[in-house]
């Protein structure tokens, strides 16, 4: 019997395909389910929407931003607002640069969070602009803060790049924090949109490392974690004392989404800056549901960000939003289609969208905002068309489809809370023979450390797993696998309930065996999806990990062998995991032509 865990109750109801043949299919609602075969539930076009479950329009305060840091300048905005203001959104986070920067320009330079001192009159231009700007619409604008310093990376300015934490020159980030704030009032915007990502090319003592990530810290033979952390939260209070003095109510949304799992230190920053938000609104900022799709996931990314910090009594008033993005990875999908009769081929058809974005705006409690790989087409109508051919094949485009337009509209109205699309019923996972081994490499003899490696023997619990191994992740199915094995008796199969999601096999172990020591970990894996599947090894020191990751399955429906070696770090703590990794893909199931 295979087994599984989906939490939600089940019914069947009869339907009539096109063929004309009755077909069972499977309506998904309520609390769980145990044990219903993988065939049952994942044949490509189950409809698992609910009919009886329509949520209620959504509310008149919340709002749509348009996330258009590197296309939308003040000067820009200020000729062409009234174009612009045709996209049916509540507001833009835009970038704004100093009167004597350079031409290049990406809106994620982090110059507020460099070393390189601003004050309010370096930016005249950029303000009298915006103060001249005549939104009618757009009433909830943004400016973006990346903490990432890049500078004017022509130059190569190590001044403009970031400071150590412990620096006694770092209160200059912190008033320049204040000016990117006062400019935000004084052009009459909400607040700053507050970027804590990494990105290549940083400046600074890191030498193009994250700032949140302790094991790069300039300082540390010098501060001990513990002591960094308290640091990073004394800046994060000493950053937002002086962005509340500028500006007493502002908001700040702050990506990516701090439930701060793998963010390193970001949450002690966050923490500083709850300690001194005096009236200012902070958001979580949801980027985590760049690709998400139903309300179940974004939902489900709430509750694992907000259940991160309920122990600790900061982080109560923080808020949540989501950024959807409208158009990922375009050439995955053969570019982005902007032809009604194949915006099924998109990993976001209008409809879809518009369901995506009627879910995000349910849960968030004030702000969703979107994020594009086309933002001169959505926010630039200036300079259409602009070729993106490295990221979308049939680019250039003149505009955005009109249906893609409305869906941002019509997602304000009440749809079903169930609704998901149907997925390819090819998303499965194989794992088989693992093995850990001392040393850098795997020989004939060497000794497997590992119990039950094969993952033959299961418990006899109503959910039964692998003997010495936990199933885990989003939505995670699994199954004690008796066909596409690699030796012995049986394997395991891995995907998920949902329609993408990360899930895994875990060995925990006492850190102490092996900290200081070098580990190879590999195991057998089998699978159709490329570069979705493999093995990683995770260390922790007190609450921060680090992972080493191996493997990459080609995704040619054959077993291949994959292997991952890393040092445990001397002062690890705690237990090491051993991680079988599956990235479940949002693949659609085969669909006729779009008629939207």
């Amino acid at each position: 019997m295979p087994h599984f865990r989906l939490r939600r109750q089940y019914g069947f109801i009869i339907t009539q395909h096109p063929s004309g043949q009755r077909t069972p299919q499977m309506r998904i609602h309520g609390a769980h389910i145990v044990g219903i075969p993988f065939a049952l539930l994942l044949a490509a076009g189950i409809p698992v929407a609910n009919a009886d479950r329509p949520g209620p329009p959504v509310a008149k305060h919340k709002k749509i931003i348009g996330f258009a840091v590197n296309s939308v300048e003040p000067s820009y905005l200020r000729q062409h607002v009234a174009d612009m203001e045709t996209l049916p959104l509540d507001g833009l986070n835009i970038s704004v640069y100093p009167d004597d920067w350079g031409p290049t320009r990406s809106g994620q330079e982090g110059l507020f969070f460099g070393g390189r001192p601003f004050a309010r009159d370096d930016f005249r231009k950029a303000l009298r602009d915006l103060q001249n700007t005549r939104f009618k619409r757009f009433t909830d604008n943004f400016i973006q803060v990346e903490t990432c310093a890049r500078g004017s990376a022509v130059t190569g300015n190590t001044d403009e790049g970031n400071l150590d934490w412990f620096d006694p020159q770092w209160s200059v980030i912190a008033r320049n924090g204040a000016v990117a704030a006062r400019l935000a009032r004084d052009a009459g915007f909400k607040g700053l949109f507050l970027d804590v990502e990494h990105y290549e090319g940083s400046l600074g003592p890191w030498a193009g490392a994250d700032i949140f990530d302790y094991a790069a810290s300039p300082s540390r033979a010098q501060h001990t974690l513990l002591e960094t952390a308290k640091q990073v939260e004394t800046r994060g209070a000493e950053w937002m004392h002086a962005v509340q003095q500028a500006y007493p109510t502002i908001t700040i949304i702050i990506i990516p989404n701090t439930g701060w799992h793998g963010h390193g230190l970001v949450q002690h920053f966050v923490r500083g800056m709850l300690a001194t938000r005096g009236k200012a609104t902070l958001i979580d900022g949801g980027s985590g549901a760049y690709s998400h799709i139903t309300h179940g996931e974004i939902a489900g990314l709430r509750n694992a960000a907000s259940s991160t910090h309920a122990s600790d009594h900061l982080f109560a008033p923080l808020q949540y939003a989501f950024g959807i993005w409208v158009d990922p990875n375009p050439n995955q999908f053969g570019g982005w289609h902007t032809d009604p009769q194949r915006f099924e081929r998109n990993y976001r058809s209008p409809l879809e969208l518009e369901h995506t974005l009627y879910s995000a705006l349910t849960v968030a409690d004030d702000y969703v905002w979107i994020y594009v790989w086309h933002p001169a087409v959505w926010f630039n109508p200036l300079v259409r068309p602009r070729p993106m051919l490295h990221q979308c094949e049939l680019c250039p485009h003149a505009n955005v489809p009109a249906r893609y337009i409305q869906s941002l509209t019509a997602c304000r109205e009440s749809h079903d809370l169930d609704w998901r699309p149907a997925v390819s019923p090819d998303r499965f996972f194989y794992f088989d023979d693992a093995i850990l081994v001392a040393g850098s490499t795997i020989g004939d003899r060497a000794e497997n450390l590992l119990l039950n490696p094969g993952m033959e023997s299961w418990g006899q619990t109503a959910l039964p797993q692998p003997v010495h191994w936990s199933v885990g992740g989003q939505g995670p199915l699994w199954e004690n696998e008796r066909n596409t094995v690699k030796s012995g008796r049986s394997s395991l199969r891995l995907t998920t309930s949902r329609t993408q999601g990360h899930v895994l096999t875990d060995v925990r172990l006492p850190a102490s065996r092996f900290a200081g020591k070098t580990i190879t970990f590999g195991s057998w894996v089998h699978s159709g999806i490329k570069d979705a599947a493999g093995v990683e090894i995770l260390d922790f020191v007190e609450t921060m990990h680090e992972v080493s990751s191996g493997g990459g399955h080609p995704g040619d429906r054959r077993w291949h062998f994959v292997t991952v070696t890393r040092t445990i770090r001397p002062d690890a703590t705690g237990q090491i995991i051993l991680r079988l990794s599956a990235h479940v893909p949002f693949i659609k199931a085969p669909s006729a032509p779009s008629t939207e």
